[in-house]
């Protein structure tokens, strides 16, 4: 028996790749043992292009008959959305098929997630075929139990006439908003923006350098208490996030209505994305400028200026202004290195790329100039 993954590039591939390793042994496990199990794994980059849930599932079906396979499980990086829920997974008898959207899954326990829901898609597809395993929709439902918090649910009939949809889960509203909001922010790859901070950093270094040898800013770190430097630090990051936003034209508009909240949901994951970056670059700063201060500021002369015992606390406090204050006035006139991977960080600039793509015709998967 044959199951095809049709993935699309980053995350889901990967998934994929581990999925297609423990799958034969679970599905032998808990849905047949009396058949061989073979996962091979397709990687499609427009399997995550800026399609509606419909053409996804007409896109597996293609691959499935494409290569000559029983069943087929399409994983994307798109969020999915019907009548007003976050989509985990539709699941289509007839075509023989299931789409599942990965963002839903969060990013905690993204495999083990992806692995049981695929389980349990692959199970009923098997089980509600007749020309493979025994129709019975109601050993479909009973291993769905085993799936919560994601509930399954009957699709509307016009979902089941139009799409030719048998069953679909869902993930809580509020809950699942989190996870999806969190698992798009992870398809976006937040850590691979790092190397591209690094003329960033070198500048907000040199600055944070310069402002330790300044007595008047021991003396003001010393004085303003954690509140002000909460809200300079915040100050400081917001005002990169928007830099780096606005310099690499990262905000995307919608005139039409229809997309106008994909728009704004691709914009807040972008803006998540940029700010888990920054945090990460920032964190990285103050490490480096505190190092710098516990050993190029004498700790004698230290107590002598603030006129009271220094020790780790003061260290901390003077490294904290001097990383914001360093944010702000060296970093945010540089201008980051690879302007790919800035542009890749945006959701809606990586559909778009894909679009592209499949216009074109031309099948290349537009993510091989980065890898």
């Amino acid at each position: 028996m044959t199951v095809g993954l049709v993935a699309a590039p980053d995350i889901p591939e990967r998934v994929a790749e581990e999925l297609a390793v423990k799958l034969p042994e679970l599905l032998g496990r808990h849905v047949d043992d009396h058949v061989s199990w073979e996962i091979p794994v397709v990687v499609d980059p427009l399997t995550g292009s800026e399609r509606d849930a419909p053409e996804l599932l007409d896109a597996c079906r293609e691959s499935r008959l494409e290569e000559g396979w029983d069943l087929a499980v399409c994983l994307t990086d798109l969020p999915v959305y019907r009548g007003g829920s976050v989509v985990v997974a539709d699941l289509s008898v007839g075509r023989k098929v299931a789409g599942l959207s990965l963002p839903a899954l969060g990013t905690t326990q993204l495999r083990r997630r992806a692995r049981k829901v695929v389980l349990q898609l692959v199970g009923e597809l098997y089980a509600r075929s007749p020309d493979l395993g025994r129709d019975d929709p109601a050993d479909g439902e009973r291993r769905a139990e085993l799936l919560r918090p994601y509930r399954r649910v009957e699709p509307p009939d016009r979902d089941m006439k139009e799409m030719d949809v048998d069953a679909r889960f869902t993930a809580p509203v509020v809950r699942g908003s989190v996870r999806l909001l969190s698992g798009m922010v992870l398809a976006n790859r937040p850590w691979k923006l790092f190397p591209s901070f690094k003329g960033t950093l070198a500048a907000a270094f040199a600055t944070g350098a310069y402002a330790l040898v300044i007595t008047t800013l021991w003396i003001l770190a010393d004085s303003v208490g954690w509140p002000r430097l909460l809200l300079l630090m915040v100050t400081a990051i917001v005002a990169m996030v928007a830099w780096i936003i606005v310099a690499h034209h990262l905000w995307e508009r919608q005139e039409d209505c229809q997309k106008r909240k994909w728009v704004a949901l691709y914009n807040g994951v972008t803006v998540l994305t940029i700010s888990v970056a920054v945090l990460i670059a920032y964190a990285v700063l103050f490490a480096l400028i505190f190092i710098a201060a516990w050993v190029f500021v004498p700790g004698t002369y230290f107590q002598t200026i603030l006129k009271h015992p220094v020790g780790f606390s003061e260290y901390l406090t003077l490294s904290w202004m001097a990383a914001s204050l360093a944010t702000l006035a060296g970093a945010l006139g540089s201008s980051l290195e690879d302007e790919d991977a800035v542009r890749g960080a945006a959701y809606g600039y990586r559909q778009r790329r894909r679009n592209q793509t499949e216009d074109s015709g031309d099948g290349q998967n537009p993510y091989e100039a980065r890898s």
